[in-house]
Protein backbone atom coordinates (compact mmCIF):
# COMPACT_ATOMS: atom_id res chain seq x y z
CA UNK A 1 0.00 0.00 0.00
CA UNK A 2 1.65 3.43 -1.14
CA UNK A 3 1.40 6.30 1.44
CA UNK A 4 -1.10 8.41 -0.93
CA UNK A 5 -3.70 5.25 -0.72
CA UNK A 6 -2.78 4.92 3.43
CA UNK A 7 -4.02 8.93 3.59
CA UNK A 8 -6.86 8.51 1.38
CA UNK A 9 -8.16 5.98 3.33
CA UNK A 10 -7.03 7.81 6.59
CA UNK A 11 -9.07 10.96 5.68
CA UNK A 12 -12.56 9.40 4.46
CA UNK A 13 -12.67 7.39 7.48
CA UNK A 14 -12.23 9.56 9.86
CA UNK A 15 -14.30 12.45 7.99
CA UNK A 16 -17.19 9.22 8.10
CA UNK A 17 -16.39 8.51 12.00
CA UNK A 18 -17.08 12.58 12.63
CA UNK A 19 -19.94 12.42 11.27
CA UNK A 20 -21.18 9.84 12.36
CA UNK A 21 -19.96 10.92 16.14
CA UNK A 22 -22.24 14.27 15.17
CA UNK A 23 -25.26 12.96 14.20
CA UNK A 24 -25.02 11.17 17.53
CA UNK A 25 -23.54 13.25 20.02
CA UNK A 26 -24.37 16.70 19.23
CA UNK A 27 -28.35 16.17 19.40
CA UNK A 28 -27.83 14.49 22.75
CA UNK A 29 -25.61 17.79 24.34
CA UNK A 30 -27.79 20.51 22.35
CA UNK A 31 -31.55 19.30 23.71
CA UNK A 32 -30.32 19.38 27.48
CA UNK A 33 -28.51 22.86 26.98
CA UNK A 34 -31.53 24.17 25.51
CA UNK A 35 -33.87 23.04 28.02
CA UNK A 36 -31.29 24.79 30.76
CA UNK A 37 -31.58 27.77 28.44
CA UNK A 38 -34.96 28.25 28.56
CA UNK A 39 -35.36 27.14 32.45
CA UNK A 40 -32.64 30.03 33.16
CA UNK A 41 -34.60 32.73 30.48
CA UNK A 42 -37.86 31.54 32.30
CA UNK A 43 -36.29 32.42 35.57
CA UNK A 44 -34.69 36.27 34.74
CA UNK A 45 -38.44 36.99 33.35
CA UNK A 46 -39.93 35.91 36.71
CA UNK A 47 -37.14 38.01 38.79
CA UNK A 48 -38.14 40.86 36.19
CA UNK A 49 -41.72 40.74 37.55
CA UNK A 50 -40.95 40.22 41.32
CA UNK A 51 -39.93 44.25 41.81
CA UNK A 52 -42.52 45.17 39.60
CA UNK A 53 -45.10 43.28 41.86
CA UNK A 54 -43.93 44.94 45.06
CA UNK A 55 -43.93 48.22 42.45
CA UNK A 56 -47.81 47.95 41.65
CA UNK A 57 -48.71 46.76 45.36
CA UNK A 58 -47.24 50.43 46.22
CA UNK A 59 -49.22 52.10 43.62
CA UNK A 60 -52.14 50.73 44.36
CA UNK A 61 -51.86 51.70 47.99
CA UNK A 62 -51.73 55.11 46.86
CA UNK A 63 -54.12 55.56 44.41
CA UNK A 64 -56.36 57.68 46.25
CA UNK A 65 -53.28 60.91 46.44
CA UNK A 66 -51.61 60.29 43.29
CA UNK A 67 -53.44 61.54 40.20
CA UNK A 68 -51.30 59.38 37.61
CA UNK A 69 -51.53 56.74 39.90
CA UNK A 70 -54.30 54.45 38.04
CA UNK A 71 -52.01 55.09 34.48
CA UNK A 72 -48.95 53.64 36.46
CA UNK A 73 -50.71 50.96 38.24
CA UNK A 74 -51.88 49.81 35.15
CA UNK A 75 -48.71 50.09 33.11
CA UNK A 76 -47.02 48.16 36.27
CA UNK A 77 -50.03 45.36 36.13
CA UNK A 78 -49.41 44.91 32.20
CA UNK A 79 -45.49 44.48 32.95
CA UNK A 80 -46.26 42.14 35.45
CA UNK A 81 -48.73 39.72 33.19
CA UNK A 82 -46.34 40.15 30.28
CA UNK A 83 -43.79 38.75 32.24
CA UNK A 84 -45.14 36.16 34.26
CA UNK A 85 -46.90 34.79 30.52
CA UNK A 86 -42.89 35.10 29.07
CA UNK A 87 -41.60 32.83 32.60
CA UNK A 88 -44.52 30.36 32.41
CA UNK A 89 -43.64 30.02 28.33
CA UNK A 90 -40.11 29.51 28.59
CA UNK A 91 -40.80 26.58 31.62
CA UNK A 92 -43.41 25.00 29.64
CA UNK A 93 -41.04 25.09 26.28
CA UNK A 94 -38.52 23.98 28.58
CA UNK A 95 -40.77 20.59 29.82
CA UNK A 96 -41.92 20.10 26.26
CA UNK A 97 -38.31 19.76 25.58
CA UNK A 98 -37.31 17.64 28.05
CA UNK A 99 -40.31 14.99 27.33
CA UNK A 100 -38.59 15.40 23.57
CA UNK A 101 -35.23 14.10 24.88
CA UNK A 102 -36.84 11.21 26.78
CA UNK A 103 -39.05 9.85 23.83
CA UNK A 104 -36.12 10.02 21.28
Amino acid sequence: MKLAEAIKIARTTSVDDAKRFAQHVVPEVVRPARVIWNQAIGALFFVLATPAIFKAIQLYRTLDTDPQGSFRLAVALIFIVVMVFFGINSFLRARRIASQVRRA
